[in-house]
């Protein structure tokens, strides 16, 4: 069995959205939680990319 991947940090956090082309201004964290806040709003298929990276993120928009 795999182990799960540890969370990127924030700067990798945000490094690994810019990589996928994603239009994200920050990432914060809300009681634990990353919050991500985006330029304009996102796409649906915007955001399930950034679940990918970011799983159970919520989205500012």
């Amino acid at each position: 069995m795999k182990k799960p991947k540890p969370a990127p940090k924030a700067d990798d956090r945000l490094a690994a959205l810019h990589a996928q082309g994603l239009d994200v201004t920050g990432i914060a964290d809300r009681d634990g939680t990353p919050l991500v806040q985006w330029r304009k709003p996102p796409t649906e298929a915007e955001r399930a990319q950034a679940n990918l990276i970011l799983p159970g993120a919520l989205h500012d928009a």
